[in-house]
């Protein structure tokens, strides 16, 4: 391919959601850990995850098609997601405001208004939803995003849907509808604690280091009299091992 000339390959394969191989859970793991990938660590996301574009090749392979459509996701951004991630999970509210500025979701110069309002936790408790996948719970990804939209509407000019989460939720969605197709008990954060385990566990950058101690000691890393979480680190350890199998 050039600036000019588009070169592109036929590929051989089933649509992820209409196979009826063994496999395709591993390949919801796998399509999975590539979103994220993309999204964390690469930066250059795929932008059109519809079922049309998640095949199975003949030897067992996912292949993920149509690269027109893309989002650049740039480093500094990247980074905020996962220390988000790690104040969302150690309950770190006091720090979500500042997180919330810098992914986009509140316009700058905002922070000390949304500190001072119930969407603070209204967002978190939407992601705690987002989250938590299938089961008995069975969380729409779909109906989580028009809670999110309900919030734009309820808190006007200090909450706005950034243009790259929508990407972000549809490839979260049509990977979260052909995973429920698959096996009824999938649940999303399943998928994604191993790459942010190792994520975690083996990035030397900083701010990285900085959301693990916020993930294994909570909101009181930095305290003299700071306890390591556990069931915390036992789960990080477990995410790591099946990252790494």
């Amino acid at each position: 391919s050039t600036k000019r000339v588009l070169t592109t390959e036929w590929v051989d394969g089933e649509r992820l959601e209409q196979s009826n191989a063994e496999d395709i859970s591993s390949l919801c793991s796998v399509a999975m850990n590539c979103y994220l990938t993309m999204m964390l660590e690469s930066g250059t996301m795929h932008c059109d995850p519809h079922p049309g574009n998640l095949l199975r090749s003949p030897d067992g392979r996912l292949c993920i098609l149509d690269w027109g459509l893309v989002q650049s996701i740039p480093g500094d951004l990247r980074l905020t997601f996962i220390e988000h991630i790690a104040h969302l999970t150690a309950k770190d509210y006091d720090k979500v405001p500042k997180d919330l500025i810098a992914l986009g979701f509140v316009p700058e110069g905002k922070e000390l208004e949304i500190q001072d309002q119930t969407a603070v936790q209204a967002v978190s408790n939407v992601y705690t939803e987002l989250m938590r996948g299938g089961g008995a719970d069975k969380i729409d990804v779909g109906m989580v995003m028009t809670e999110l939209q309900d919030l734009t509407e309820e808190y006007g000019q200090l909450f706005q849907l950034p243009p790259y989460f929508a990407y972000i939720a549809r490839a979260f969605s049509t990977l979260e509808g052909i995973g429920l197709g698959n096996n009824p008990d999938y649940a999303i954060v399943d998928e994604c604690l191993p790459y942010i385990s190792q994520r975690l566990l083996t990035d030397p950058d900083p701010r990285t280091a900085g959301a693990l101690k916020t993930f294994v000691f909570g909101r009181d890393k930095e305290s003299p009299d700071r306890l390591l979480d556990v069931e915390r680190l036992e789960n990080l350890l477990e995410g790591f091992s099946s990252y790494s199998a």
